[in-house]
């Protein structure tokens, strides 16, 4: 079949009008090139009346502005943009004159000027014992002169000394303080250690409600909020809040609740935000004074009392490896034997049966390392994992071991039976009790949130005291507890977030390993990490010698606050919206934008092309052949013409 016979089935019916594209080169263009997209370029016979040109102007998405280039004042601005860059949060910043080793600057909304702090008159609210250190002093001198202060500094460095003279403070004036935190074991430490000084002091949690009238209350971010949606008359009264482990705003699941809590206070009510390390404190501290139009310190130092040093247990080795010492400086050599000892260990495993059922179980690492702490007198340790199943696993593996005297057993069943009376006679008969206290008498400790209260706070107390030599937690035991260990172990760098199995951030390292070292004990902090396998030399470094996580907005529309919305008059889901973390943030970004449009605004004035028209013609005539190719493809799909090819025997592709 010859290539006119295969096509003549085309001829059966009546064929689609074609169009005949015919270029006039006898006319010239009309100088611009929105002509020459305009004009139609060529002649149409009658025949072909579905001209392409009709086409175009019946489908408008298919249209396309190829004029020549316009200036940016050509280009019509969008109603109320100019309004909208006006309404853009600019604050004030001044620089307070410190020592090298704190940073003070402060926040100041626009209709405020920066006076400076003022000594005070008078003794003050709380003395220390010991000499403060220069953030300390910064901090607390805002306090003095009421204005709000965020202190960033690392874990242990001693921020809970300026929350305390707020606290004293507020009591001296005759105020109301309230003092937020993001767990409840946190809150029954400050409970303790603020009862125990200064006596008018209340707790208020989800388990329990302890003299709520007092004039300095503790209690979860969560009670505050439900307060403030309540419109309880002790918000009302409140003049200091303190939101300790404010870094908890950049959680997934629970960040929200610090926002909603912040706007949601009155601006008549001054602020102490602890945080640790976070590289855009300024930025946070910018969205309060903008929130509440009132000034907003921010005294920040990277300062440590107590140096670390950062280990890496290769898995199935025998020995740490050094990778950060006390300067911060990363050991590239030591770092490279460990990971060549992973890589050796890990091929032995390979050509052992042994190996190839499961490798060297976690259980065995964590034995060892937990034996060579105690033989280097280097305890007490806390030893994190991300479950509470690896917490009691390890814990029963390490109880093989007795770290304890005779005398400190005593002592810890004392301490345990007493706290135990307090429970009714069928509480006192779980399985949880009579498990938890052999392992107590040998030194060996479980954290985690699926204990019982009175037993959570029992091991606290056994850890304070230095009768608990190893503790086994989960990461919550790291936020905010004033509990700092000799060493800390981490039993694996990945941990489940709700969503996947991922490794831990730098920060979230940075946090647990802040509780090595004791001031005034200890010369040097030991952090301990146990590394497999699957790590790649980049990861392990990234989280060893990372910088801290950013504080960032976690902020979501939720039921539940749309619903507790519904309860408060002039309040609705876009004054919170607007009011947010979240938003602020990318406000913040708007500047570098805007200088981002001018560059490619001025790279867009200086481009040239040459044969602009050309192009244009070019461009035109390539869209109409585009066109037909279009058509033709729609006619040799339809049925009628499609079936005579359909023959047996025919390959078809």
């Amino acid at each position: 079949m010859s290539d006119d016979a295969l096509f003549d089935v085309f001829d059966q019916d009546e064929p689609a009008p074609m169009v005949e594209i015919v270029t006039n080169g006898s006319t010239t263009p009309k100088t611009k090139t929105a002509a020459i997209i305009d004009d139609t370029n060529g002649d149409t016979t009658s025949k072909d009346k579905r001209s392409l040109e009709e086409d175009d102007d019946g489908d408008d998405d298919n249209k396309m502005d190829f004029s020549l280039k316009r200036s940016r004042t050509d280009i019509p601005m969008e109603t109320g943009t100019g309004s909208f860059f006006d309404n853009i949060p600019r604050m004030k910043f001044h620089t307070v004159e410190t020592i090298e080793s704190c940073l003070h600057e402060v926040v100041l909304p626009p209709n405020c000027d920066f006076e400076p702090l003022k000594a005070p008159v008078g003794p003050p609210a709380k003395e220390y014992k010991f000499t403060l250190d220069p953030f300390q002093r910064e901090a607390i001198s805002c306090l003095q002169n009421n204005q709000s202060v965020l202190v960033s500094a690392h874990t242990s460095a001693g921020k809970t000394v300026v929350a305390e003279y707020a606290v004293a403070m507020a009591l001296r004036d005759k105020q109301r303080v309230i003092y937020t935190t993001p767990i409840k074991a946190l809150s029954n430490q400050k409970y303790r250690e603020l009862h125990e000084e200064f006596k008018d002091v209340g707790l208020m949690t989800g388990d329990v409600t302890l003299n709520p009238s007092a004039s300095c209350l503790i209690m979860t971010t969560e009670i505050l909020r439900s307060m403030l949606y309540r419109g309880s008359e002790i918000t009302r009264e409140v003049a200091w809040v303190i939101f300790d482990e404010i870094h908890y705003l950049r959680d997934k699941e629970r960040g929200v609740i610090w926002e909603e809590t912040i706007i949601l206070l009155p601006d008549n009510v001054h602020y102490v935000f602890l945080s640790a390390t976070i590289p855009n404190a300024k930025q946070f501290a910018e969205w309060i004074s903008y929130l509440h139009n009132q000034p907003c310190h921010v005294v920040y130092t990277d300062m440590r009392p107590v140096p670390l040093h950062h280990y890496i247990y290769p898995a199935g080795a025998d020995g740490l490896h050094l990778v950060v010492d006390e300067t911060g400086k990363f050991r590239e050599d030591n770092f490279s034997a460990a990971m060549a000892t992973l890589r050796d260990v890990g091929d032995a495993a390979k050509g052992d049966k042994r190996g190839r059922r499961g490798g060297f179980k976690a259980e065995t690492n964590v034995f060892k390392i937990v034996k060579m702490i105690m033989e280097r007198n280097l305890a007490p340790v806390i030893v994190f994992s991300f479950s509470k199943k690896d917490c009691e696993s390890y814990a029963c593996a390490i109880a093989k071991l007795d770290f304890n005297s005779d005398d400190e057993k005593r002592l810890v069943e004392e301490v345990f039976t007493n706290a135990i009376d307090l429970l009714s006679d069928e509480d006192k008969t779980l399985p949880q009790i009579n498990t938890v206290l052999p392992l107590l008498k040998k030194g060996v400790g479980i954290h985690h949130s699926g204990l019982l209260p009175i037993i959570k706070e029992t091991i606290e107390i056994l850890f304070g005291e230095g009768l608990i030599k190893a503790l086994f937690a989960t990461e919550t035991f790291s936020m905010g507890l004033n509990m700092p260990a000799r060493t800390v172990l981490f039993t694996a760098a990945r941990k489940f977030d709700g969503k996947e199995l991922r490794w831990i951030t730098s920060g979230e390292y940075i946090q647990m390993s802040g509780r090595a070292g004791r001031r005034g004990k200890d010369d040097r902090g030991i952090v301990v990490l146990i590394i497999d396998e699957r790590m790649s030399p980049t990861t392990a470094k990234e989280i060893v010698k990372g910088k801290a996580d950013a504080l960032n907005s976690s902020f979501k529309l939720t039921y539940n606050m749309v619903l507790n919305l519904l309860r408060v008059e002039g309040i609705n889901p876009e004054f919170m919206l607007e009011r947010s973390f979240y938003q602020f943030q990318h406000y913040s970004t708007i500047p570098a934008l805007v200088e981002k449009l001018k560059n490619c605004e001025q790279q867009y004035e200086a481009m040239k092309i040459e044969n602009e028209e050309e192009v244009a013609r070019y461009y035109k005539l390539k869209k109409k052949l585009e066109l037909v190719q279009d058509q033709m493809s729609v006619m040799m799909n339809e049925p009628k013409y499609l079936l005579p090819f359909l023959q047996p025997g025919r390959l078809v592709t």
